[in-house]
């Protein structure tokens, strides 16, 4: 055999082994990794178990070999996944929400490359959906929900002011607030037009701050993975300091001092406010509305898309992917589920019955004849996010921010170094 014959036997070969080795590892031939395809899956997630009766039996109809049972998880969901995989009873599956992604990226299995990659992820789904995919362009979640912040306005309230339509900025925001605030002979608030500047009796102040914050450039912590949260950036010939600006119109909202004081400690939860009928503008998540609207049938429920700055639509919210932990002994089976689940027809028929709208681009157009859930397909596809390294805690620093900026504990610059401080603690 001479040297150019043996060279192309050698190379065949290298390439034959290589694809046995990738079957093999992906589960489409049995060995290496020993997984199965059938059997009984774990799912665990956030719904009602109603919502996902008719997703189940449609799957079990399509793959009788293969049985997935649904567990509702609550508040406690990571202690609960911790201990089930440190007693070896790990779910095959659970709905992991984006902000969390770098907190577990070391404790789930990316995705087979012949099921799902990262250019189909990039091409059917929004532009968020990248959160999911690590540097080395392993797929580690598909989207299968998102719940992007978005406006709520009370259509009543607006037209008694002679306001035909919601903000779509934050200027228009804040002067259409001062226009619905409404007080009494004593200068008490009795209706307010907005809910901002405390966390106390704001459920969604952290989450606003932060569309605040990244909205106006703020990166909190930047691609290279250092906390730059109050740090200044060049804009041409001019120095900025984007999270000062957002805090600053946030505060604005809850200072006594100032003509657009709307919002006080005392007042109820800025949701059951809103649904009072004592609030004109609440931002709430797209997953509210449906609560609202059964908490108060008779309210004039109108929604928009977050107000936007500088021309930039952004909002800020979570991706809900369905991912599978390391501890699995359902690999390959889980990640079909996983590609059956998010795929165009089930995706549809599980926004569907949440009422909410898809992630997929390719389902977009389907929500165009609805007022609510095509502000939800819009807002989806503007949803930003940035690289939290642990929501409970950064939940707690930015509580913390909010509602010492409102009480003047300190100055906004000091208040911000503290918070990046605090950030970086976390990093470590």
């Amino acid at each position: 055999m001479n040297i150019n014959k043996l060279q192309t036997v050698l190379i065949g070969g290298a390439v034959f082994l290589t694809l046995i080795v990738v079957l093999i590892f992906t589960g489409i031939i049995p060995g290496l990794k020993d997984e199965q395809t059938s059997g009984n899956l774990t799912l665990w997630g956030f719904d009602d178990e109603r919502i996902w009766d008719s997703i189940l039996r449609a799957y079990k109809e399509e793959n009788p070999e293969v049985g997935v049972s649904y567990k509702k998880t609550g508040a406690d969901w990571e202690i609960d996944l911790l201990n089930s995989i440190a007693r070896g009873d790990s779910p095959d599956i659970f709905m992991l929400p984006s902000p969390y992604i770098n907190k577990y990226k070391d404790k789930i299995s990316a995705a087979p490359p012949l099921l799902i990659t990262e250019r189909e992820i990039e091409q059917q789904f929004v532009s968020s959906a990248s959160l999911f995919i690590s540097p080395e362009k392993e797929v580690f979640g598909i989207p299968l929900y998102a719940d992007p912040l978005v406006l709520y306005w009370n259509k009543d309230l607006f037209t008694k002011e002679a306001l035909a339509l919601p903000p779509s900025t934050w200027d228009e925001f804040l002067a259409i607030s001062q226009r619905l605030t409404k007080k009494d002979g004593a200068g008490n608030i009795t209706t307010s037009g907005a809910a901002l500047g405390r966390a106390k009796n704001i459920k969604n102040a952290v989450s606003i701050l932060t569309a605040l914050f990244l909205q106006s450039g703020e990166k909190i912590i930047n691609g290279e993975g250092r906390v730059v949260l109050g740090d200044s950036i060049q804009t041409g010939q001019v120095s900025l300091r984007p999270a000062e600006s957002a805090l600053r119109f946030s505060f604005e909202f809850a200072d006594s001092i100032k003509i657009s004081h709307s919002w006080i400690s005392s007042f109820p939860e800025a949701q059951e406010m809103f649904i009072a009928g004592r609030l004109g503008m609440y931002l709430g998540f797209a997953s509210e509305y449906e609560e609202m609207k059964n908490k108060n049938p008779h309210l004039a429920l109108g929604v928009a898309h977050l107000p936007i700055l500088n021309g930039q639509k952004a909002t800020y919210g979570s991706l809900f992917a369905p991912s599978v932990p390391l501890a699995s002994r359902n690999y390959m089976a889980s990640w079909q589920f996983i590609k059956f689940l998010t795929g165009k027809e089930t995706s549809k028929l599980y926004s569907d019955l949440k009422k909410s709208a898809s992630p997929r681009r390719d389902l977009f157009a389907s929500y165009q004849g609805e007022p609510a859930r095509s502000v939800f397909a819009e807002s989806n596809l503007s949803l930003v996010s940035w690289p939290n390294p642990d929501p409970i805690k950064t939940n707690t620093i930015f509580e913390e921010l909010i509602e010492n900026m409102a009480l003047k504990k300190d100055t906004m610059r000091g208040l911000l170094e503290k918070a990046a401080n605090q950030l970086r603690e976390i990093k470590k």
